[in-house]
C-alpha cells in the first residue's frame, strides 16, 4: 500500500519477504471463486479461481510469454494479524497485497519523480483550487469473490464509489487506522467541519474529484498513491446485508469493518488472485488469467511460513526457495563457499535499500534531556567498526533522518567522528563526573542526583543487533557511562515503544521517496499517544520548519527547509544516526531480469521471468 510510508526498522529492514510493485497496462478482469472459512479466526482461508493462461497474447513486463505453470516460491516470518488493505500495518501483509491489491497510480520504479496511471487512466490538478479531477480506467473488475457461506457476489465493475469508500474508510474515526488517517488531519481545525483537508467527490461512475483544503507536500502520494478497496464486499455484512450506508461517520460500520468476515482474504484488481492463507503454513495467489494490464509471468506464488531464518536460509541455498532475503550478514557471507552459489545454482545479491538504523534517545530521562551526553555517546559509537565487523562492509554513513543523496538531504554534513577523547571533554563540560569513584558519572539534576546509567531497549531476535549493543556497551563504559542491554520480544517492544517506556533503543526507519517529518519529529507528537515520536523529540524551531515545509509546494523551497531541519537535529543529535545498511538475498539461479531501485521495495516481481520451470504438486 503506497500509503504505509514509515515501518519500524526490524519489520522493514530485515523482512524476509521482496515486497513488489503493483502497476500499470490494459485489460480486463473476470473469473469464478469458492471462499470458505472467510470469516472467523482465519485459521484456513482457501479461494478456488478459475487461473491458467491470460485471456489475451499479451506478454509480461519482461516482455516474455507468461509461463504456462510455474511457481514462484517465497517465504514470510510471522503471519500477520489481517490482510485488511486499510488496518494492516506490517510487511508480511504488505507483501502479500501487493499484487493483488492496485493504486490509482505508482511512482515509476525506474524514475520515482514521474507517475504512472494505474486505475487512473489520467488526472488534472487544478492548482488554485487544490482539486484532483481523476479519470479512472474502465472494464476494470474486482476478483470474485464469495460470502463465508458461499454465496457468490455479483460481478462487480470498479468505479469511483470504490474510490469515495476507500477514503470514507480512511476518515471515519472508528477505524483501527490511525496512524493512516493522521496524514490527512487538520492540527489548525477550528470544528469537525474542518478536521480533514480532503474532500472526496464521486463525480460520475468514472470520474472522482479530491480536493486539499490547503496545499501539503503529500498530496499527491495520499490522493493517487492510495490503494483502493472494494465497496461491494467490505460495505456488507457475512450474510450479503449492508451494514450501514454512512461509510464515514457510522461506529456500527466501522466496528464491522475492523472486524469484517473478508479480513482473512483479499479482493483486489490486480495482476494476482488471493487463492488461500493457512497460517503458520502459506499464503497463496494465483495469476488473474483476465487482468487488464500486462500478466504476471508466474502461475502462482505461494509464500511458505518459515519462522526460523537459519531454515530459511538452508531452503534458498538448497534452491526448495526462488527468493529469500538473508539478513543476517555474518550468515549471508558464509553462504558465499555453499556448493549451490560456487555452482551457479543460487545468485547471492546486496543491494541499497531506503531506510537506516539508529538508537534514539528518550528525552524524557534526565541523562538524555543534555544535548552534551546525546553527543557525546555519539562520538563513543565506532560505526565505522561496526560496518566493519558486523555489517562486512554491506552499509554506509549517514548524518540525518532523509535519504542520503536526495533533494532532502544536506549531504555536506560529515558523519559524527568516533572520539572518545571528545566524547570524555564533552561529558566534563556538562558537568557530568564521577563523585563517587564507582566508575559511572554522575551529575546533580533539578536537586537530584542522576546515575549516567541507562537501559539499552534491543530487539530480542536480532543477533546483529546484540552485537551493535555489546559494541557500544563497552565503548560507553570507557566515558564513564554503564549501558545496560535489555533485550525485548518484538510485541513488547512495541508497546514499550507506543508508550515511551525505555530509556534509550536501536531500531530503523524505511524510508520513502518523498516523506513527511511530522510524525516522527514535531513536538505535537512528542506526548501523543502512540505517536511515531516515541522518543518524545521537541524543538520548536524544527516544528516551525515542518509546518512551512507541509504546506510549501515548491520544490526548491521544500528542499531548503528539509536541509534546515536535517541540521538542527544533526546538532542536537536526538538519535545516533548509525548506518544505511544494504539488503542482502539470494535466489534460484533460473530467475532473470531482476533489477534493484532507489523505492521500496527495491525489486519489482512484475520484471521476472524463469529460464525453466518450478511445479508443485497438486
Amino acid at each position: 500500500m503506497a500509503s504505509r510510508f514509515l515501518f519500524l526498522g526490524i519489520a522493514a529492514l530485515t523482512c524476509s519477504l521482496p515486497l513488489t510493485g503493483c502497476g500499470p497496462s490494459n485489460g480486463s478482469t473476470n473469473g469464478s471463486s469458492n471462499v470458505t472459512g472467510g470469516g472467523g479466526n482465519g485459521d484456513k482461508v482457501t479461494v478456488n479461481v478459475n487461473g491458467g493462461q491470460p485471456s489475451t497474447a499479451m506478454p509480461t513486463r519482461s516482455g516474455n510469454p507468461p509461463a504456462k505453470d510455474d511457481a514462484l516460491l517465497m517465504y514470510y516470518g510471522d503471519d500477520p494479524d489481517t490482510l485488511n488493505l486499510i488496518l494492516s500495518n506490517d510487511t508480511a501483509s504488505e507483501a502479500f497485497q501487493r499484487q493483488v491489491y492496485e493504486t490509482l497510480a505508482d511512482r515509476k520504479f525506474s524514475d520515482p519523480d514521474e507517475w504512472e496511471p494505474v486505475l487512473a487512466e489520467s488526472w488534472e490538478f487544478d492548482e488554485p483550487t487544490l482539486t484532483y479531477t481523476i479519470h479512472l480506467r474502465k472494464g476494470v473488475y474486482w476478483h470474485p469473490m464469495k460470502l463465508p457461506d458461499g454465496t457468490p457476489l455479483p460481478k462487480t465493475e470498479f468505479t469511483s464509489k470504490d474510490v469515495k469508500f476507500t477514503f470514507d474508510c480512511i476518515l471515519n474515526e472508528n477505524t483501527e487506522a490511525a496512524a493512516l488517517r493522521s496524514y490527512f488531519q487538520n492540527p489548525d481545525a477550528k470544528d469537525e467541519s474542518e478536521k480533514y483537508k480532503i474532500k472526496v467527490t464521486a463525480v460520475d461512475k468514472y470520474t472522482v474529484k479530491v480536493q486539499w483544503s490547503e496545499p501539503y507536500i503529500l498530496a499527491q502520494e495520499f490522493t493517487l498513491g492510495i490503494s483502493v478497496m472494494p465497496r461491494h464486499v467490505y460495505s456488507v455484512n457475512e450474510k450479503g446485508e449492508p451494514i450501514s450506508l454512512d461509510f464515514r461517520n457510522s461506529k456500527e460500520f466501522a466496528d464491522a469493518f475492523n472486524n469484517h468476515w473478508a479480513n482473512t482474504t483479499m479482493c483486489g484488481t490486480g495482476p494476482l488472485i488471493f487463492k488461500e492463507w493457512r497460517r503458520e503454513d502459506k499464503v497463496s495467489l494465483v495469476r488473474n488469467p483476465d487482468y487488464w494490464g500486462a500478466p504476471y509471468y508466474f502461475s502462482s506464488v505461494v509464500y511458505l511460513h518459515i519462522s526460523n531464518p537459519n531454515t530459511a536460509l538452508q531452503k534458498v541455498l538448497q534452491n526448495e526457495l526462488d527468493w529469500g532475503a538473508i539478513p543476517e550478514k555474518d550468515h549471508y557471507m558464509q553462504s558465499q563457499d555453499a556448493a549451490t552459489v560456487k555452482s551457479g545454482k543460487v545468485k547471492l545479491v546486496a543491494f541499497d535499500y531506503p531506510g537506516y538504523r539508529y538508537m534514539g534517545y528518550n528525552q524524557r530521562r534526565d541523562l538524555f534531556q543534555d544535548k552534551q551526553v546525546r553527543t557525546a555517546i555519539s562520538h563513543a559509537v565506532p560505526v565505522e567498526e561496526i560496518i566493519d565487523k558486523i555489517y562486512f562492509g554491506l552499509a554506509s554513513r549517514l548524518t540525518g533522518p532523509f535519504l542520503p543523496g536526495s533533494s532532502a538531504s544536506d549531504d555536506t554534513l560529515p558523519p559524527i567522528p568516533y572520539d572518545l577523547d571528545k566524547a570524555r571533554q564533552l561529558l566534563d563540560d556538562a558537568g557530568w563526573k564521577d563523585s563517587n569513584g564507582n566508575g559511572t558519572r554522575d551529575k546533580v539534576v533539578a536537586g537530584k542526583k542522576v546515575e549516567a546509567v541507562f537501559d539499552l531497549m534491543i530487539y530480542a531476535d536480532s543477533p546483529q543487533y546484540r552485537q551493535i549493543a555489546e559494541i557500544i556497551r563497552e565503548n560507553c563504559r570507557k566515558i564513564g557511562i554503564d549501558a545496560k542491554i535489555t533485550p525485548t520480544k518484538w510485541a513488547l517492544m512495541l508497546q514499550k515503544l507506543r508508550k515511551k517506556e525505555f530509556d534509550a533503543t536501536i531500531l530503523g526507519w524505511a524510508l520513502s521517496w518523498k516523506s513527511d517529518p511530522f510524525q516522527i519529529w514535531h513536538g505535537s507528537q512528542a506526548d501523543a499517544p502512540e505517536s511515531s515520536n516515541s522518543i518524545g523529540y521537541s524543538n520548536p524551531e524544527v516544528d516551525r520548519l515542518i509546518e512551512e515545509l507541509r504546506v510549501t509546494m515548491d520544490e526548491n523551497k521544500q528542499s531548503e527547509l528539509y536541509k534546515q531541519i536535517h541540521r538542527i537535529i544533526y546538532d542536537e543529535q536526538p538519535y545516533t544516526f548509525l548506518f544505511r545498511d544494504k539488503a542482502t538475498s539470494g535466489h534460484h539461479a533460473r530467475l532473470q531480469n531482476i533489477n534493484f531501485y532507489k523505492i521500496r521495495p527495491a525489486i519489482d516481481t512484475r520484471e521476472w521471468y524463469a529460464t525453466e520451470p518450478r511445479l508443485l504438486s497438486k
